[in-house]
């Protein structure tokens, strides 16, 4: 690895070397916070409809990149992806005087919403800073670092978190420190050409351009059922942890500790697979994978099986990362960049703030069961609408 990136210009190596700082950061904020958000919020109270936001915030907080894909304040993309997550990363110090399910629910999704500004512009800065045949390894590299630091800081905060639940009110805000210079050192990445100039915020038929390429306008659609089919199950998971499994703190950490372990093993192999294959077969390896998790929690909820779920889930999310960015800076040029992932973004977030929703209700008024099956109907249908891709 090291030897492939001492043959990279030195313009790719300067960005690589802070992007992997920046990452080891944000995998120490990262394990110290996102693995407990929805399990914590359970356990102190949250219903099934909070639990249900706490999911779907990621994705309602990215529609809200459409209003980012132009640099309208003339900063240049690092400062969009710099300071966004600083400001968002500092409003977990609220956490401190945090102690209902609502208020705990309302500073994640604040922090969700803020932190979902970056998206368009980091895509830029990997379009523009990594070399397109070699961009899904680079990433994936990264993403290594991050992992190596997210299972350590994983495992320690299930320990605390183990003491005492509502010690995540001093651990949150802790490991939002890490997050916050995770930021600001990919602050010193310089931008090949940027230009730092103001620009107008673009109608919205200029925005939802990109539609009209057409291989991507059918990723688009076909990735859409596949994710809505995950979200629908997604906020069963912690519900079923807590209420069926009653799975403790340490166990939440390790979980997260092997969901970072596979989520670290998952980047070596999918960074090296997307950039070999078609997108057609990356997305075909990618749904079986992904359909094991509500499979294995649809058979059982031994603890040891849902362990290989999670596991499962480390090399899925992994996937998840990658796919969207490689396969949007492939079909894009450089300055059209923001525009798709905001595109993508956006229907993230109507996936978002329906089908997490969607798979409670269905559980109360039919089963877990019901909802899983529904989960794993839709991956099997994007699945099978891969056979019409190229």
């Amino acid at each position: 690895m090291f030897n492939k990136i001492k043959t990279l210009p030195p313009r790719v190596r300067h960005t690589f070397y802070y992007d992997v700082k920046a990452a080891a950061l944000f995998g120490i904020f990262g394990g110290g916070f996102l693995p407990f958000v929805a399990i914590v919020g359970r356990k102190i109270g949250a219903s099934e409809f909070q639990i249900a936001l706490l999911t779907a915030a990621p994705y309602i907080a990215t529609a809200f990149a459409i209003f980012w894909t132009e640099d309208i304040l003339g900063k240049g993309r690092v400062w969009y992806v710099v300071w966004p997550n600083v400001v968002g990363r500092a409003f977990l110090f609220s956490m401190l005087f945090v102690a209902s399910p609502f208020a705990y629910t309302l500073v994640v999704f604040i922090y969700m919403v803020i932190t979902a500004i970056p998206f368009p512009s980091y895509a830029s800065v990997m379009k523009t800073n990594y070399p397109d045949e070699a961009r899904g390894r680079l990433m994936s590299y990264v993403r290594v670092g991050s992992a190596c630091f997210w299972i350590v800081a994983s495992i320690i905060t299930g320990w605390i978190l183990e003491k005492n639940t509502y010690n995540y009110r001093y651990i949150f805000p802790a490991a939002a420190i890490f997050g916050i210079l995770s930021a600001l050192e990919f602050g010193r990445i310089k931008v090949r050409l940027e230009k730092k100039k103001k620009q107008r915020l673009e109608a919205l038929s200029h925005l939802t351009a990109p539609l009209k390429n057409k291989p991507f306008l059918k990723f688009i659609i076909i990735y859409s059922i596949f994710e809505f089919g995950l979200l629908l199950w997604l906020p069963l998971y912690p519900l079923i942890l807590v209420d069926k499994v009653h799975i403790s703190n340490i166990a939440t950490g390790i979980f997260g500790a092997i969901y970072s372990g596979m989520w670290l093993l998952g980047f070596f192999f999918w960074g090296r697979f997307i950039d070999r294959h078609t997108l057609s077969s990356s997305l075909k390896l990618f749904f079986i994978v992904t359909a094991f998790i509500p499979l294995i929690y649809l058979l059982t909820h031994n603890i040891w099986f849902l362990a290989v779920a999670q596991g499962i889930a480390g090399i899925t999310f992994a996937a998840i990362e990658l796919i969207g960015y490689v396969v949007i800076t492939r079909m894009s040029h450089h300055r059209e960049t923001p525009r798709y992932m905001a595109v993508y973004a956006v229907f993230g977030g109507v996936r978002g703030i329906t089908a997490p929703f969607l798979g409670p209700v269905i559980m109360n008024n039919f089963s877990a069961e019901a909802a899983i099956a529904l989960s794993l109907l839709l991956m099997a249908v994007a699945f099978l609408l891969t056979q019409k891709m190229q």
